[in-house]
């Protein structure tokens, strides 16, 4: 029995006619099974910068049977604007992972196709079983780990013996993001964040998003997600700019939100300092582990610095989680 030959091709979005994206979306359906409907393909890897995102595909008897993609975002890095890329929904049809070369030679043509069009850089979270992979094959380097300062609501969604607990949690929470600070936070000055413009928001938020304006032109984004464990948790999703006192005035704001909507706030992220209101997870009690890897495209405009943590702002609105 033969195999069908595989070619490898490198098209942007905008490239990529209504059959391939219909080939491309069926395939998402098949690897991930959940949809991925036109306007969310064109939301998610259109509404860019650039007004495309990047793809190499696998194609097997005219059929798009595997996809490595990086999509485009504007970020202030180290005093100059430069283009980064993250990377999401890499996916080849089962039938046809026979080893980790055609994901290989699809991120080979993405990566060169991105560096002509600007990109520097490409970042990503994969999660465990692709960490290996991403490191040791697609020769990615860490950057760090994400950590998770969370703050209980109904203790009882958390822990079911306590749920008796939940009136005394519910009052604790309440007097807690309102503790007077007790030391003053040294200053954030962070050289890589994202720019977080209009384009932005439109590409990023949707109407499971909630904007909340802040003192002194500042704002913080929220949404209310559902964990596996039913657990009803609200994420601060973003807070800028990101200080100590702004991202206090998030959590009050979110722990009322989440007076009558949620169990469990939730921040995840980097900080270079104690957030005020919420709880350092310790790493073993973490739902799980996010670690950020990256892989310099453009080494005449970006260096090493761009692997160290300590110089990120970042947190799960710089990928596509929540």
């Amino acid at each position: 029995m033969l195999t069908a030959t595989c070619d490898y091709v490198f098209k942007r979005s905008d490239e990529l006619s209504a059959q391939e994206r219909e080939q491309f979306r069926a395939l998402f359906e098949r690897v991930f099974a959940k949809t991925l409907s036109q306007e969310q393909f064109e939301r998610k890897f259109c509404w860019t910068p650039l007004g495309f995102s990047h793809h190499g595909l696998m194609v097997t008897e005219g059929q798009i049977v595997g996809a490595y993609n990086l999509i485009p975002y504007r970020y202030s890095c180290f005093g100059s604007q430069e283009l980064f890329a993250l990377s999401v929904d890499a996916m080849i049809d089962e039938e046809h992972r026979s080893g980790p070369f055609n994901m290989v030679k699809m991120a080979k043509l993405v990566y060169e196709g991105a560096a002509r069009d600007g990109v520097v850089f490409a970042f990503g979270f994969p999660n465990d079983q692709a960490y290996v992979f991403t490191k040791r094959v697609l020769r990615w380097r860490d950057i760090g780990e994400l950590e998770f300062y969370a703050l209980p609501i109904n203790i009882g969604a958390v822990r079911a013996s306590l749920k008796w607990a939940d009136p005394l949690s519910r009052l604790f929470s309440s007097g807690f993001v309102r503790l007077p600070r007790l030391s003053r936070p040294r200053k954030t000055d962070f050289a890589v964040e994202k720019v977080c413009d209009d384009l932005y928001r439109r590409h990023r938020y949707d109407d499971r998003h909630h904007t909340v304006a802040l003192s002194r032109g500042g704002e913080c984004t929220l949404r209310v997600c559902e964990e596996d464990d039913g657990i009803r948790a609200l994420y601060i999703i973003d807070v800028t700019p990101l200080t100590a006192d702004r991202l206090a005035e998030a959590v009050r704001h979110a722990r009322d939100m989440a007076a009558s909507r949620a169990d469990l706030l939730l921040y995840v992220g980097w900080l270079p300092f104690s957030p005020q209101g919420l709880v350092r997870v310790p790493p073993s009690r973490c739902p799980r582990r996010i670690k950020m890897c990256g892989r310099i495209l453009d080494p005449t405009r970006v260096d090493d610095r761009i692997l160290k943590m300590a110089n990120w702002n970042v947190n799960v609105s710089n990928f596509d989680v929540r």
